[in-house]
Parts: structure tokens; sequence; C-alpha cells
């Protein structure tokens, strides 16, 4: 019974809900990426999409940079064990396949109604590994809290925002 109420709820049904999310979604592109400590010795790479400078959405992403599933960031292959001395490779790695994390997502086809608004989600191989939120308005809702987190890392890309 549960199930099948959680699958009622997010069919689409808001008219505009989903080309919106699709206008939004195509309008990504990569801001920044930045290792996050999660523990004394972990950290993951996590990669910031957004439009102009609303920072819309964030992915974790493995060592070899595949975006990695919600809920299974646990998992996800340490990206860093010494930010400082990794910082440059990491860097440079990040310089040459980063830019291609964006059109390796897909949108799913489908949202969910939240109080704040709605939830669009993103795809990588048939996971979902981000969250797209819009507000009421079907405008997008930024989270400025990922810029603000990049800005104190040791690690990120590009090394300064413009």
């Amino acid at each position: 019974m549960l199930l099948l109420g959680a699958w009622g709820w997010a069919q689409p049904g808001e008219p505009g809900v989903l080309e919106r999310c699709q206008g939004v979604f195509q309008a990504l592109h990569l801001q920044f990426a930045y290792a996050e400590r999660v523990a004394p010795q972990r950290f993951l790479l996590r990669v910031v999409l957004g439009t102009g400078e609303a920072s819309l959405t964030r992915l974790t992403v493995n060592i070899d940079l595949r975006p990695v599933p919600l809920g299974l960031e646990d998992i996800a292959v340490v990206a860093l064990e010494r930010p400082v001395q990794d910082a440059v490779r990491l860097r440079n790695r990040l310089a040459q396949r980063l830019e291609g994390v964006p059109q390796s997502l897909s949108l799913g086809n489908w949202y969910v109604a939240a109080p704040t608004g709605y939830r669009c989600f993103l795809t990588y191989q048939g996971r979902v590994v981000g969250v797209l939120l819009l507000g009421q308005n079907l405008e997008p809702i930024p989270n400025p809290r990922w810029r603000a987190v990049y800005q104190r890392s040791a690690v990120r890309f590009p090394p300064e925002l413009r």
C-alpha cells in the first residue's frame, strides 16, 4: 500500500513542471568541484552544477569521476587520502575530465511534489545521482552553502572562482 502511495505521488500531474525541469537541466554547467572532509581521513569529491551564479545541484563522484548514486556516498572510492599532496594531481585530472560530467547525466522523467516546490532527479546510467529543486513558482532553488564549503576546501577546482 505504501509503495502504491509513493508511486502515485511521484507521477507527473502539475502542468509545466517537467518542461521547466528540462529547461533548467539543459542550462546546467559545471561551476566547481571540491573535496569535502566527511571523516578524519576520508574525503569525498563533490561536483556542483548550476546556471549563472546559482549553484543548483551537487553530485558526488568516484575517483574515476563517475557520479555516485544518492545514498551510496559511504561506499564511494575515497578521492583523496592526503589532500594537500594529492591536490595538484587531482586538479590536473579534474581539468581534463570534469567538463564531461554534465553531458553524462540525464533528467529523470518524473518529479516529486514537496512542501517547498518540486524535486526533479538527475540520473547517471539509470541511477539517481542528484536532485534539482524548483520552487512553487517553478524557479530553481540554489544552495549557497556549497559555494561556502568550496571556498574552505584545500582541494578545489578551479582554484579560484571568477
